[in-house]
């Protein structure tokens, strides 16, 4: 303490002697258990009323009320719906680790059930297809579908043979190069290029009712799309007489009658004759009248007051009674 710093000399102090300055910035000890203790919180949740649990669709539905006292406002509030929140999600979970697990790629998935809450469509349901001539016919007769099988048994060749296509059953009889001719036919006809003629007749029939049935369909929503379009168009304050088209889109046409009124103002002739022609059609007594009509009309008005007549004096003689 008697010696001042400026006395020591730097050679006599030897590097061991000196103590290095400790520069480690005082941090106060922090208890882990107790953090953990104080953040934990349990998965283990009571509710008064359980929740609606659709694990199907990952959804719960608490439908406790909830007093306005608990729930508070500002930060109050945002902290009482977060541990709502919590709550609910943990049940849900809950829920969802009970259900049974399966191994898939070394991950463990949970097998979801059936949902049980009805969610809407987000669009309306598509109308059905139009049905064929066959399946109209078939619908009307009762006649049902059955799934065939592709191999049928062949009585002539003894094996299972396709039903249809390459060496399928009676195709022997069709490589026949010789063909019956009947009693009464033409022995100079060629039965075979007739009998091939009679095939490719039938493809190209059966060809045009499938192109007929698909062109039928397709007609049908076109027209719905075209019926879609012009109520779009339509929608607007000004019926659509301002509303703008798409690229190569045509105007759609309103269909009807069109009501032509006559101008408001501007050709005064068209509108003196017009005055004129009622004048005339008034003073000649052009006029057709139905007499016959007026004086039923006016009959049937009589007899109408005569009922009501006698109906309000027998009302007025009840009390008396």
């Amino acid at each position: 303490a008697d010696i001042a710093p400026a006395d020591i000399a730097p050679a006599d102090i030897a590097p061991a002697d000196i103590a290095p300055a400790d520069t480690t910035p005082m941090v106060k000890s922090i208890d882990v258990d107790l953090l953990l203790a104080s953040t934990a919180r349990s998965i283990q949740v009571e509710k008064e009323i359980p929740l609606t649990l659709d694990e199907g669709s990952l959804a719960a539905f608490d439908m406790a009320p909830v007093e306005s006292s608990e729930l508070g406002q500002g930060k109050v509030r945002d902290l009482f719906l977060k541990n709502l929140t919590r709550d609910n999600t943990q049940l849900l979970f809950n829920a969802l680790f009970s259900l049974p697990t399966s191994t898939v790629e070394k991950s463990i998935c949970v097998q979801l059930p059936a949902p049980t809450t009805k969610l809407p469509r987000e669009k309306p349901i598509p109308p059905p297809n139009t049905l064929t001539k066959w399946e109209e016919f078939a619908k009307k007769k009762g006649i049902h579908k059955k799934k065939r099988g592709r191999m049928i048994w062949d009585e002539v060749a003894k094996e299972w043979k396709p039903r249809f296509g390459y060496n399928k059953v009676g195709s022997d009889k069709e490589q026949n190069w010789v063909v019956e001719v009947p009693g009464n036919g033409d022995p100079y006809k060629d039965w075979l290029g007739e009998k091939e003629d009679d095939k490719k007749e039938n493809v190209a029939k059966n060809e045009l009712k499938r192109l007929q049935n698909i062109s039928k369909q397709v007609k049908e929503k076109s027209d719905v799309i075209g019926q879609t379009v012009k109520q779009a168009h339509k929608s607007t304050a000004s019926l659509g007489k301002f509303q703008k088209t798409v690229k190569d889109e045509k105007r759609v046409k309103e269909k009807g009658k069109h009501k032509k009124f006559s101008a408001v103002s501007g050709d005064a002739n068209s509108e003196k004759e017009s005055s004129l022609a009622l004048i005339s059609k008034i003073a000649n007594n052009s006029v057709s009248v139905n007499k016959e009509k007026a004086a039923n009309k006016e009959l049937g008005a009589t007899i109408k007051r005569k009922k009501e007549k006698s109906t309000d004096c027998d009302s007025a003689l009840i009390p008396l009674l």
